[in-house]
């Protein structure tokens, strides 16, 4: 599915949040939206996935004003795991709370695509480490063959080698499934990895755009600064 997003505006009461965010989300491919904490970027994803009104502009879903969001899938910054479930509940969510009792081969097949073990599978949240819950996560985003995957941080709260090997994890997924990937983040070197094109957003307004495997190589002044780590 591609994305055509044209001079969107939002505000909360007086706070205009997104002040004129116009980008294309293309089709198979992995977007990246990046910006500080408070840019917009949460605000830009649910108002996509139309959890959020806009107050104008235009979103065109395949040249559609309309979309059914059960084409949609979003992997939550700290997985958003019910405790009282066990793994394999998680995972089959949607048909678990219909009383439906035949996703068990489905749930299998899945966490052998995100690398959990079987082992995992009437396990419970609190039992297992903060990488597997990812990728139990992730399996839930996968459970009803989404079209579009929205990504929220990703990796937070991750060490180095498990954000690694979520990303990698990632990357193998978008190309297994062809699935359109929309993945808000800060991490430089995850949207680097795991990225075609991206968007830096700041201050409500996309200041700069390009290729993930250029994003070093940006003119941009702000953007530098936010990739240093440096106050602007």
């Amino acid at each position: 599915m591609i994305i055509e997003i044209k001079n969107l505006k939002k505000k909360f009461d007086k706070n205009l949040v997104l002040k004129d965010i116009s980008l294309t989300i293309e089709k198979n491919k992995s977007t990246i939206i990046l910006g500080r904490s408070g840019c917009g970027k949460s605000v830009l994803i649910k108002i996509i996935y139309q959890l959020f009104n806009y107050d104008s502009g235009s979103i065109l879903y395949d040249n559609k004003s309309g979309v059914n969001i059960d084409k949609f899938s979003m992997l939550f910054q700290y997985g958003a795991l019910f405790d009282s479930l066990k793994i394999s509940e998680n995972i089959a969510f949607t048909d678990y709370i219909n009383n439906k009792t035949n996703f068990n081969k489905k749930v299998l097949s899945l966490m052998k695509d995100v690398g959990l073990e079987k082992s995992t599978f009437n396990r419970y949240p609190s039992e297992i480490s903060g990488g597997m819950k990812k990728r139990a996560a992730l399996a839930r985003a996968l459970y009803k063959n989404p079209k579009v995957i929205f990504l929220d941080e990703p990796t937070t709260g991750l060490d180095p080698i498990n954000s690694d090997k979520i990303n990698d994890l990632i990357i193998k997924i978008i190309k297994k499934r062809n699935i359109t990937a929309v993945t808000i983040t800060h991490d430089i070197k995850s949207a680097i990895k795991t990225g075609d094109n991206y968007y830096f957003i700041e201050d409500g307004i996309v200041r700069d755009k390009g290729e993930c495997n250029k994003i070093l190589k940006t003119k941009n002044k702000t953007f530098k600064t936010f990739i240093s780590g440096g106050k602007y």
